[in-house]
């Protein structure tokens, strides 16, 4: 099977996580059967019009290496089993318009990736007068969305982000030094101000990649809640990083929107939250709980929440379609 992957020529959308996510499993998964066109330039470290440490989350986790890139001959834009747009909410072009004659008997699809929980794909269009307008609707024929919160619409199916193979770290217990991450969010934590002994408060954030992952290697759990939507790369980057992922408000999230079926613990409060830690962690020692969850989120990750098994999901979708 072959894919044609319509990145997004946004320069404000260079890093949307669910098309880079998405583009970065299937060529994991179908090497050069999966073209995409535009080249997207920053999945092979060319930043040169989209610097890295501009770009959405600085470019961690996802574009921390580069993928093989692909001759003239084999970015032929010829007949493709399936057109796939990156950005459902491309300015000023819309599926129907120029690519879809590509795609074998029309079948092309858009994903979702926006924070917006809505039922089905949004588009952005323009009118005369060079205004964009946000459209929510069925506009589009067949998606993947990640904020999805209902079953049972037509030809619309569940995604998320995910992190590439590569950067899941072993796990070594006998680095953990602290109990949460210090990049944890404040609504995570319940506290508007935390002082970590060296001068860091609420709002640390980090330029480099390594230190970044580092922070979460050395904690026992990895704080995390929803932000704009449920998903969020911080959930996967965490237990790639060998901690445990605490999620606030887990249990309020519907069960079909991303990240689905993580095995976590929930809570609703700072009390439920040291309830937890304490409980899990004694005297800087892992309980048997502790175990057990760390354990089944590292093969919940490689199951769900690798580029490459997001990728696989949305492949065998389509080829059911084509059958």
């Amino acid at each position: 099977m072959r894919i044609l992957f319509i990145t997004t020529k946004d320069p404000e959308s260079q890093n949307d996580l669910l098309e880079v996510s998405i583009l970065h499993g299937l060529r994991s998964v179908m090497g050069k059967n999966c073209v995409d066109y535009p080249r997207k330039r920053i999945m092979y470290h060319d930043f040169s019009e989209s610097p890295k440490d501009e770009l959405h989350g600085k470019g961690f986790s996802v574009l921390t290496e580069p993928i093989e890139d692909l001759t003239e001959e084999e970015r032929k834009l010829d007949e493709f089993d399936a057109v796939i747009y990156g950005d459902g909410h491309m300015r000023g072009e819309m599926p129907e318009a120029k690519y879809k004659n590509l795609a074998r008997n029309g079948n092309y699809w858009v994903l979702d990736g926006h924070d917006l929980d809505g039922g089905a794909p949004r588009k952005i269009i323009i009118n005369e007068g060079n205004k964009v307008i946000e459209v929510i609707g069925t506009q589009f024929q067949r998606s993947f969305k990640r904020e999805l919160v209902e079953n049972g619409l037509n030809h619309v199916y569940p995604t998320g982000f995910g992190i590439p193979k590569h950067r899941i770290m072993d796990i070594d217990l006998t680095k953990k030094e602290q109990i949460y991450q210090k990049t944890a969010p404040d609504s995570a934590t319940f506290n508007p101000v935390r002082d970590f002994g060296d001068n860091t408060f609420a709002h640390h954030t980090f330029t480099d990649e390594d230190e970044y992952y580092d922070d979460l290697h050395r904690s026992w759990f990895g704080l995390t809640c929803r932000k704009g939507g449920w998903d969020c790369l911080r959930h996967y980057e965490v237990i790639a990083a060998g901690s445990v992922l605490l999620f606030r408000d887990y249990n309020l999230k519907p069960a079909i929107c991303s990240p689905q079926c993580i095995p976590c613990l929930s809570y609703s409060s700072k009390e439920e939250l040291d309830e937890i830690t304490n409980r899990l962690v004694i005297d800087h020692t892992p309980t048997d709980e502790y175990m057990f969850y760390l354990n089944r989120q590292r093969e919940w990750l490689y199951n769900v929440g690798t580029t490459e098994a997001r990728a696989n999901h949305i492949l065998n979708v389509i080829k059911d379609t084509l059958t």
